[in-house]
């Protein structure tokens, strides 16, 4: 089985915030209420920059009160990063080294388009920001 904890090594091939704008807009979208919950997040460590979903992330946050992160994250999680990863790649915003770890990446993929997303609320579950990279 393959381990959920695992981030996806990826290269920018484009700016850094063009792919963070691009990653606010892919996700879970409620269309009624007008909100777009981010499903993935670019991180980078150590100057390697990785793809992951939110809930990958939560297992490498520690909490205000010294407890270490949780996730629960599925086989589910994962394919919906494998799909992001490939849309990416596809629009050469990406070049990912080992394309077989993003199999399967046939998930159905809500984006906004970027003329439309001001109409939404971007929703982030996890800020990258409270991780503490080198």
């Amino acid at each position: 089985m393959f381990p959920t904890n695992r981030l996806l090594e990826v290269k920018l091939l484009v700016n850094e915030n063009i792919i963070t704008e691009t990653l606010s807009r892919i996700g879970i979208v409620d269309r009624q209420k007008k909100i777009i919950y981010q499903s993935c997040h670019l991180y980078k460590q150590f100057d390697v920059y990785y793809l992951a979903h939110f809930k990958q992330l939560f297992t490498m946050a520690t909490s205000k009160t010294g407890y270490h992160g949780f996730g629960n994250v599925s086989m589910e999680d994962l394919e919906r990063r494998n799909s992001i990863a490939f849309l990416l790649a596809k629009w050469n915003m990406i070049y990912i080294p080992d394309p077989s770890i993003i199999e399967p990446h046939n998930m159905h993929i809500d984006i906004v388009p970027h003329r439309d997303a001001a109409e939404y609320t971007k929703v982030k579950k996890f800020h990258t920001d409270n991780l503490v990279s080198q």
